[in-house]
């Protein structure tokens, strides 16, 4: 992962908005670079299609075996891969799935499980906001709301990091994963508990619909917040202006995270959309069957385009949502309320509780992980006071008595 995105992606635009790029084991693709031709490629479904069965690498048998891009890539039965009428039907079931996860009942699980990460390391004074809390925090909410068994959490969260990772490892992580939905698939047909596997079935979707929606919102669920909620971290441990701003009531949680959206967007690349035809994007010939890759990391630092006096006031401006971390078009994030909710209410708890937190080594460069989609820091080492830290606690009300 590059250290500065900004830098890295104005280097590749110079040579286009459309970059000729290799995947891991050496697989061909276009990298889409400029906001004006990323929002084209999101937004234009018969050009650029979803159905990555139309893909001509992939049609002709030439993916490298054992690739650990392919969980990404492979066709499944929900509202990711499909288009038309059969993309409305299952955008539609899951959209009214997830409308069932009350907001009081995600806020309040959200805060219980903040609490109890955060009081696991409250008086050491110090940890590692990455694996301490923001790996944590989404996957043990979403298990919970999805109906997962405790002792499921962490098989579950392991296995979506894993996957979004990339390396070797991924695929077997792709193969645990799928297990473990299908289990509970199973399981929810049997008990008929309420979660969103069941309302998912009630809605009509079969239970291989069931299984790979469920794929979808654990994968993108876990890894898009987990990153948006470490990003966030991150920029209040190392920016003390944004600290000051945020005790004295100039900024807000929301514009922080906002900000993060624009600058350190958690979802890096979108792999992808396929070429349905001979066409001409932002002066680049694409072929019919070509894999392009589209980048809101990328369009989301097109200073040409947002921002480009340098300053970035008009990206960063109050209500401006334009950016593209949520993508745009038909596939656009049907869960950006439900994402925001978690990741919102996990830094809010931990700032409430830890006001005084900053880097532990200021000096050092941030590493970041190997993954390609998702942008999420490798370790964020920090400290605060414990003495204060543990001594607000005590002044905090209980979950249940809010």
């Amino acid at each position: 992962m590059v250290d500065d995105p900004a830098v890295f992606y104005g280097r590749l635009r110079a040579h286009g908005q459309v970059v000729p790029v290799h995947l891991d084991g050496d697989v061909p693709a276009w990298l889409v670079t400029g906001y004006d031709a990323c929002n084209r490629v999101l937004r234009d479904g018969l050009t650029f299609t979803r159905d990555l069965g139309q893909w001509r690498i992939r049609r002709e048998g030439l993916l490298p075996h054992g690739w650990p891009l392919a969980p990404h890539v492979q066709p499944m039965r929900n509202m990711l891969f499909a288009s038309g009428e059969e993309h409305t039907r299952l955008r539609k079931a899951f959209k009214a799935s997830l409308a069932q996860v009350g907001q009081l009942r995600l806020r309040t699980t959200v805060t219980r499980v903040a609490d109890q990460l955060i009081d696991a390391f409250v008086r050491d004074g110090e940890a590692d906001l990455v694996s301490q809390y923001a790996v944590p925090l989404p996957g043990a909410v979403l298990a919970r709301l999805f109906g997962f068994p405790a002792e499921e959490v962490d098989q579950l969260q392991r296995a979506v990091m894993t996957l979004l990772g990339g390396g070797e490892a991924a695929l077997d992580a792709h193969a645990v994963l799928n297990r473990l939905i299908g289990v509970h698939v199973r399981r929810r047909r049997q008990d008929q508990r309420q979660d969103i596997a069941i309302w998912l079935l009630d809605a009509g979707l079969t239970e291989e619909e069931t299984r790979e929606s469920l794929w979808l919102a654990i994968n993108a669920g876990v890894g898009s917040s987990t990153a948006w909620m470490a990003n966030t971290c991150a920029l209040l441990a190392r920016a003390e202006d944004t600290r000051i701003d945020l005790r004295s009531g100039l900024q807000h949680i929301p514009g922080v995270m906002s900000r993060v959206l624009w600058d350190h967007t958690p979802v890096q690349q979108i792999i992808g959309r396929v070429a349905t035809a001979d066409v001409e994007l932002a002066g680049t010939a694409v072929r019919c069957g070509d894999l392009l890759v589209v980048s809101p990391a990328a369009a989301n630092l097109d200073h040409a385009r947002i921002g480009g006096d340098g300053t970035r006031r008009e990206a960063y401006a109050e209500g401006n949502s334009s950016h593209l971390s949520w993508g745009n078009g038909a596939h656009e994030c049907p869960a950006t309320g439900l994402a925001t909710v978690l990741v919102q209410g996990g830094v809010e708890r931990l700032w409430t509780r830890l006001d005084d937190l900053h880097l532990t080594y200021p000096d050092q460069p941030t590493r970041w992980s190997p993954s390609i989609i998702v942008r999420i820091p490798a370790a964020l080492p920090v400290s605060w006071d414990a003495g204060r830290a543990s001594a607000r606690a005590t002044t905090l009300a209980p979950v249940g008595a809010r």
